[in-house]
C-alpha cells in the first residue's frame, strides 16, 4: 500500500471523511470503507506501473502517495455524489492523477527507482563487428 488510513485523513476533514464513509452519516469513520477506498487507489496505481516498475514498490515515492491519496477521495466521493454534482477540483486532481499514471507508464516521468527490466537484465557484454557470408543471389528474371 502507498498510502494509510492517516493520508487520507489527513487529504478531507474528520467531517467529510465521516459523511463519505459512514453510511450513518454521524459518528466514526468506517475504516472499512477508507481502506477499500485505499486499495482501489493503489491496485489502479499497480495497474499503471506494473510493466515498468518492479512490484510491490519498496518505498512508495511522495509524488505516488498525492496521486493515490487523490485517486481514494475521488472514489469515496463517488460513493455519495451524483456525476452531475461532482466538484470540479476534485475532479480535475482524479483526472490529473490517472494523467500522471500513464506519463509515469510511458517513461515520461521517472520515480527515481529501478525500472523492472533494469532490475532484472544483466548487463551484456559489448560484442564486435559481425561478418555474414551468403551464397551469390540467384537470377530469377527469366521465369
Amino acid at each position: 500500500m502507498y498510502i494509510t488510513r492517516e493520508d487520507v485523513a489527513a487529504a478531507v476533514s474528520r467531517a467529510e471523511l465521516v459523511q463519505l464513509s459512514n453510511d450513518e452519516g454521524y459518528g466514526e469513520p468506517d475504516w472499512q470503507i477508507v481502506d477499500r477506498a485505499i486499495a482501489y487507489a493503489c491496485e489502479l496505481a499497480d495497474g499503471y506501473l506494473m510493466g515498468r516498475y518492479a512490484l510491490p514498490l519498496e518505498t512508495a515515492p511522495s509524488i505516488l502517495r498525492h496521486l493515490c491519496t487523490d485517486i481514494a477521495r475521488h472514489w469515496l466521493h463517488q460513493r455519495r455524489i451524483n456525476a452531475a454534482e461532482f466538484p470540479k477540483p476534485l475532479q480535475a486532481a482524479y483526472d490529473n492523477a490517472v494523467k500522471l499514471l500513464v506519463q509515469i507508464r510511458d517513461g515520461k516521468i521517472h520515480l527515481g527507482i529501478r525500472a523492472a527490466a533494469a532490475a532484472t537484465e544483466k548487463p551484456q557484454p559489448e560484442g564486435g563487428a559481425y561478418h555474414v557470408r551468403g551464397k551469390a543471389k540467384q537470377d530469377w528474371s527469366g521465369y
